[in-house]
């Protein structure tokens, strides 16, 4: 319902209008009324009416200044000006000030209506407007915000170069730039912005807050850190771990996975960790092919082979596991975000959100977050590939079943999954990363390598058995992938026999 005040200095006016028509029957209530502009601004402030009817000529405070005041004060509530006056000046000035309506006495009651009527809808398509606008606003305001906490983490877990981590910081407003960094990350509800100056900080999750501290003088981040360490020593209860102080922001991650270590083995002190021996075994392109590429039966070996070799590694150093998790975690992170042009920012919420919450202490925990995460993965894979993927699995099924076929062909595949050669050749290519002839000699090759090994057959014996009618184009394509003769991979996969078990189709490694 909305208000009306009225505004007039003849009271046979204003009673006149009071009682024309029946005000909430018609979706109104009048509000009030005054006999000049000054006895009703006060009224009108305390009743903040949607719509103010008022006379131009009135004594000591007039309509048009009066819709001035109101014009300022109340931008949204719309003014109708009555007036016996139809001069080109007063029309001009209303004009400028905004007023919704300039009508002339004398106005009946459904003349009236019809104009309230229609500034009560505007009023309220004004009002939906504003709202709309409010809530992208927030919204706006919100996703800005969540951005930034984005870019910082992944900032920290590397997934930017130096370059790109400085251009995309500026879009933030944050002055990235500096001699020295060092990360902070603190799980306490203590303000701490007299402890920490100079730092760039975000919400890790509820309960973390990570500072990046930044100066161009060694000595005041060494100062701010001891500061820090004596503060929180103070209490058992503060949970938080410090980086080591770095030169470049490419090592920004390395002071963080510090950091993150620090706290997530309850640690209050200060103990830089260096990280060791990471980067000899997990290869993160090697692990995004096989995020691209790996089936969920491989998994299970894949992990199996990693937490090997970790466990060897975590002999030198106890922290090992956490700057792993990290790796793993920001690598997965980065595949995720290049699956599809969507946006899959609640799919990356919900991998990082597994990471937070796990509490990794040994290698049966790290295997089953790790199977977790890459069983998720390569789901939101399939189904992002789900048009072409039942497709492609049984061409490849087939394939896999009469490789042995020299006459298979393109045409063959296709017509097994009912759609035409080129159309097949295209999607196979474009979701696999690799052409049909490629898939299908890889499966020839690795079952050639395994009776090799196995056998003491001839090759052109060989050959036949994989599919190939010509051995001596068997024998060039061999050397082409492997760069051996068939010979010279006979010779050196028997001296190294008992380290070898290749299946037919070889899973893809991710540590050398």
């Amino acid at each position: 319902m909305k208000k009306v005040f009225l505004v007039d200095d003849e009271i046979e006016v204003r009673e006149g209008i009071r009682h024309c028509m029946d005000w909430s029957n018609n979706g109104f209530l009048f509000c009030g009324d005054a006999p000049d502009g000054e006895m009703a601004l006060p009224l009108i402030e305390q009743e903040q009416p949607d719509i103010v009817i008022t006379d131009i000529k009135m004594p000591f405070m007039d309509g048009l200044e009066l819709s001035r005041i109101i014009r300022d004060k109340l931008p949204y509530t719309k003014i109708i000006i009555l007036s016996g006056h139809d001069e080109f000046e007063y029309a001009r000035e209303a004009l400028r000030i905004q007023i919704t309506e300039y009508c002339l006495k004398p106005l009946n009651a459904t003349d009236l209506l019809d104009v309230l009527q229609k500034l009560s809808k505007q009023i309220d398509l004004e009002k939906n407007e504003r709202e709309k606008f409010n809530e992208l606003q927030n919204k706006a305001t919100e996703n800005e915000h969540l951005t930034k906490n984005q870019f910082l983490l992944e900032l920290c877990e590397g997934m930017y170069s130096t370059t790109n981590a400085i251009k995309e910081a500026g879009k933030f407003n944050i002055q990235l730039i500096a001699s020295y960094y060092a990360v902070v990350m603190i799980e306490t509800q203590q303000e701490l912005h007299s402890l920490i100056h100079s730092s760039i900080r975000f919400q890790r999750n509820g309960k973390e807050t990570v500072y990046i501290l930044k100066a161009h003088a060694k000595p005041i981040i060494t100062k701010q850190i001891q500061h820090i360490q004596e503060t929180f020593k103070a209490s058992s209860q503060n949970i938080f771990g410090i980086g080591s102080v770095k030169d470049r922001i490419q090592d920004i991650p390395i002071s963080y996975q510090e950091a993150y270590a620090q706290v997530y083995n309850n640690r209050s002190f200060y103990a830089p960790l260096p990280i060791t021996g990471i980067q000899s075994f997990f290869n993160r392109s090697e692990m995004k092919q096989f995020l691209s590429y790996g089936q969920t039966e491989e998994i299970e070996p894949l992990c199996r082979g990693l937490i090997k070799e970790l466990n060897r590694k975590s002999e030198s150093h106890s922290f090992i596991y956490y700057y792993f998790l990290m790796e793993f975690t920001a690598t997965v992170t980065d595949y995720l975000k290049s699956l599809s042009n969507n946006s899959n920012d609640h799919i990356v919420s919900s991998i990082q959100q597994i990471e937070l919450n796990q509490s990794i202490h040994d290698s049966s925990q790290l295997a089953s977050y790790m199977t977790t995460i890459l069983t998720e993965v390569i789901q939101l894979r399939n189904q992002l590939k789900s048009k072409n993927y039942p497709l492609i699995q049984k061409a490849k099924a087939f394939m896999r079943e009469y490789y042995t076929d020299p006459q298979l062909s393109l045409q063959k595949i296709a017509d097994v999954v009912n759609v035409s050669p080129a159309y097949f050749s295209h999607i196979f290519s474009q979701e696999e990363g690799q052409t049909i002839k490629e898939y299908l000699t890889f499966i020839r090759i690795e079952r050639a390598k395994e009776l090799l090994i196995t056998t003491n057959e001839k090759t052109y014996e060989i050959a036949l058995k994989v599919g190939y009618s010509d051995s001596h184009y068997f024998c060039n394509m061999f050397k082409r992938i492997t760069t051996m003769t068939t010979r010279e991979f006979k010779r050196k996969s028997l001296v190294k026999l008992n380290e070898i078990r290749k299946p037919i189709v070889k899973p893809l490694r991710v540590f050398d």
